[in-house]
C-alpha cells in the first residue's frame, strides 16, 4: 500500500491525529539537533510546529463534535511548550552564524525547555 493510497485511506480524525505525531516528533527532533533553516532561529520553529498542532487539535474537535465522534489519544498527547523565538539548539557553525548576525540567541537551553513539558502528560492545547 502506497502513503498516497493510506492517506485516501483515512478519514479526516485519523490523518489529523497522525499528522500530531509527526509534528511532535519534529518538534522534539528541532530541540535535540536544530533545523537547517536558513534564516529562523529553531525556537521559531518550534513555535510553528507548535502552532500546527494546536490547529490539528482543534480541527480534530470540531470534526469529532460535528460527527459525534469520540477524540482520538493523540488527542490528549501534551502540546509543547512555547519556546524563546532566539532559541538555538547548536549555537556553534554555519548556520548559526548566518542567523547571528541577524539577531541574538535566546539564552534558553534544552534543559529549562524540557522542565515546562508537563510531567504528568495531561492535556494542553494552548
Amino acid at each position: 500500500m502506497t502513503e498516497e493510497t493510506m492517506k485516501k485511506e483515512l478519514n479526516p480524525i485519523e490523518e489529523y491525529a497522525h499528522q500530531i505525531m509527526l509534528e511532535i516528533g519534529h518538534w522534539n527532533y528541532i530541540l535535540e539537533n536544530g533545523c537547517n533553516d536558513p534564516f529562523w532561529p529553531d525556537g521559531t520553529n518550534m513555535n510553528l510546529t507548535r502552532n500546527h498542532i494546536i490547529s490539528y487539535k482543534l480541527e480534530i474537535a470540531k470534526y469529532c463534535e460535528a460527527t459525534g465522534s469520540e477524540l482520538p489519544p493523540e488527542y490528549y498527547l501534551p502540546t509543547p511548550p512555547e519556546v524563546d523565538e532566539n532559541y538555538m539548539a547548536v549555537k556553534k557553525g554555519e548556520r548559526a552564524d548566518r542567523i547571528k548576525q541577524l539577531e541574538e540567541f535566546s539564552n534558553q537551553t534544552k534543559k529549562q525547555i524540557k522542565k515546562m513539558l508537563p510531567e504528568d502528560g495531561q492535556l494542553s492545547l494552548l
